[in-house]
């Protein structure tokens, strides 16, 4: 078996070699399929089987999640007494987009947007006798674009994110009570409930510069390296794959496989696409997903809950992880974090997945 050293070498040399060579990986950019051409070549040499799968996705509809909400609540306090149910409507569909598209990762908008491509790529280990179970490790090879104000006020940038989701509640709140006392018939204590709206409407008001600086400042048009996010990941996969193709590392009866999803940066298409594909074929897998193993003064986390506490992960994973941990005193803590990773889309799907992630304060 080869030194932990030389592991380590080889894959910060892959790292190496895939900024110097490929640089930056946008979402269906041709650098990301070099990248997934890549991975393949290499799982290509030492497994048994290995694919590459495109698939298809709406990357633009990414900015527009973070960008629209901003403009349509601008837009509804404009025509909030002007023409209230068009307010109403603005407010429905920006409400909409944040907790639909941006926290549950549902395409709610992306058809709106230019249809392109990107792939996955996967490979298979066969066990040394008929398997009896399977486990799955992932990682993703898009890398993301400058988030200017999250480089600038670092977790502070959830602050930003909060005022324009909390805001836009307490406006839809607004302008449905407004619409709702407008009609025939309403209640008194219900009309005596307007006097609230002109220090509610002044306050939101007053969210619109800095929304205005959110809109122009939260994501940039310059895509970075990703070397951390997630070159770490790819990484440690190319490595598992080495490791895996040595005879007397083959598992018993564990047949391991490993993917490397596109478009996971743009809300997790890629594994999206994946698991619809062939869930029937990795519904009883255990699915391990690395993202950001690589930030140096870090601590590792095995991810109970993403999205904060939208979307539970596999508490099976979860426990089996910490229990490998323990054992091989690798330190390790448990909690959720506010993002989504890969792991969510085989989670949702019943199958049991956790991520495992490490993150500074």
């Amino acid at each position: 078996m080869e030194s932990r050293a030389k592991i380590i070498e080889g894959m910060r040399s892959h790292i190496e070699t895939i900024c110097e060579r490929i640089g930056p990986r946008p979402p269906c950019s041709e650098q990301e399929r070099n990248l997934g051409e890549y991975i393949q070549a290499r799982w290509k040499k030492v497994s048994d089987q290995t694919f590459l799968e495109e698939f298809t996705c709406h990357p633009d509809a990414y900015p527009a999640t973070f960008r629209w909400p901003i403009a349509l609540f601008i837009l509804s306090l404009c025509l909030y007494h002007l023409l209230p149910l068009l307010s109403l409507l603005c407010s429905i569909v920006s409400v909409l987009i944040l907790v639909l598209n941006m926290m549950l990762n549902v395409e709610l908008i992306d058809r709106m947007f230019p249809e392109k491509k990107s792939c996955n790529v996967f490979t298979r280990f066969d066990p040394q006798a008929p398997p009896d179970r399977a486990v799955l490790i992932s990682c993703h090879h898009d890398s993301h674009v400058a988030f200017p104000i999250l480089n600038r006020f670092g977790a502070k940038y959830s602050l930003f994110m909060a005022m324009v989701f909390f805001s836009n509640i307490i406006l839809l709140l607004l302008v449905l009570l407004s619409v709702l006392v407008s009609a025939a018939d309403c209640e008194p204590w219900l009309r005596g409930c307007r006097k609230v709206d002109i220090p509610v409407l002044l306050l939101l008001t007053a969210t619109v510069p800095f929304q205005l600086y959110t809109f122009l400042r939260v994501l940039s048009e310059k895509p970075v390296l990703g070397a951390n996010d997630n070159l770490t990941g790819v990484a440690v996969c190319l490595a598992l794959a080495d490791s895996l193709s040595v005879p007397g590392n083959r598992l018993k009866r564990t047949a391991v496989f490993l993917a490397s999803f596109g478009c996971e940066e743009i809300g997790i298409r890629g594994s999206k696409r994946f698991v619809k594909k062939h869930r029937e074929k990795i519904r009883d897998a255990y699915v391990l997903n690395l993202d950001m193993v690589g930030g140096k003064g870090t601590t590792l986390q095995v991810v109970t809950k993403e999205e904060k506490v939208l979307i539970p992960l596999s508490k099976k994973m979860v426990d089996l992880v910490q229990r490998v941990a323990l054992e091989e005193k690798i330190p390790l803590k448990a909690g959720p974090i506010i993002a989504f990773t890969d792991a969510m889309a085989f989670a949702r799907k019943g199958i049991e997945a956790t991520c495992l992630i490490a993150l500074d304060d």
